[in-house]
């Protein structure tokens, strides 16, 4: 593998570990889906954009992927609240199978070696979440959806070659903050204290700049069944959190699978060797 490739692989790494956050902060804030799904894109989107309103997509992509985005934000946050985080982990991790099956949706077509590592990702995330809560159906429904979305999302990038990545990001972040805004004023903000705002901060900054934005960057350049993959490393990640902030050490399950999804992304770096 050159550098240049490398590159969005470290890139990827670090974007993939930072959603491992995500649960926590969306757990402590107690702020609504809607809330959570604006304020987080409409504040990212201004950083990126530098008060600079230039685009370069089409107005039809920006609101293909926009709407996409805020979809699957607000689907994902709801999961969280009507069901399981451990369900919620679980199901919202199917997305790889997603972008595998409508493969002929993107630019690049899927290998048995994108299998196998799909596959064993998938395995590590359930071990990880073993034994699993029979949870809430609804809220399971949403969780899978939400993953049918993020990967039509990320096989619709994979399809745009941009210029400027960040700019990019910017206009499709204040796109999904437009569409969140009607359902902001419908269910409020939720919840309003320290604990919140910091909680809001915090994804703010890791899984939306650090974590959404290394997908942008790395489409087109990178397979989306490879960036979804590398996207798996969220629970192994909120595992290893739980650690220092709630006492919890890992059962022999968590680090099995830990190990079976950190693999999977090691047969995901070797397919591009």
């Amino acid at each position: 593998m050159n550098t240049e490739r490398l590159k969005y692989f470290i890139l990827l790494i670090l974007g993939g570990a930072s959603f491992g956050t995500a649960s926590i902060f969306i757990k402590e804030s107690q702020l609504t889906p809607a809330a959570i799904t604006f304020l987080r894109f409409a504040v990212a989107g201004f950083i990126l954009s530098k008060g600079r309103f230039v685009h370069e997509l089409k107005l039809k992509e920006y609101l293909v992927l926009g709407g996409l985005l805020s979809l699957h934000m607000f689907t994902f946050v709801e999961g969280v609240y009507h069901t399981t985080i451990i369900d919620a982990t679980v199901l919202v991790s199917t997305s790889p199978f997603f972008v595998v099956i409508l493969s002929f949706l993107g630019k690049y077509s899927t290998t048995r070696r994108d299998l196998i590592a799909v596959t064993i990702g998938f395995l590590g995330v359930v071990l990880i979440n073993s034994p699993l809560d029979e949870g809430d159906i609804l809220g399971n429904l949403i969780s899978v959806f939400s993953a049918f979305t993020i990967a039509l999302y990320t096989l619709k990038l994979s399809k745009i070659a941009v210029r400027d990545p960040l700019g990019s990001t910017a206009w499709i972040y204040l796109t999904s903050a437009l569409f969140s805004f009607p359902f902001f004023l419908l269910e409020g903000i939720g919840r309003i204290d320290l604990v919140s705002i910091l909680s809001l901060i915090g994804l703010i900054f890791l899984p939306t700049l650090i974590g959404h934005t290394s997908i942008v960057v790395a489409s087109g350049k990178v397979k989306p069944q490879h960036i979804e993959t590398i996207g798996l490393l969220e629970p192994v990640v909120a595992t290893a959190l739980s650690i220092p902030l709630f006492g919890e050490i890992p059962t022999p399950l968590e680090l099995l699978g830990s190990t079976l999804i950190i693999s999977s992304i090691i047969v995901v770096i070797r397919s591009e060797e």
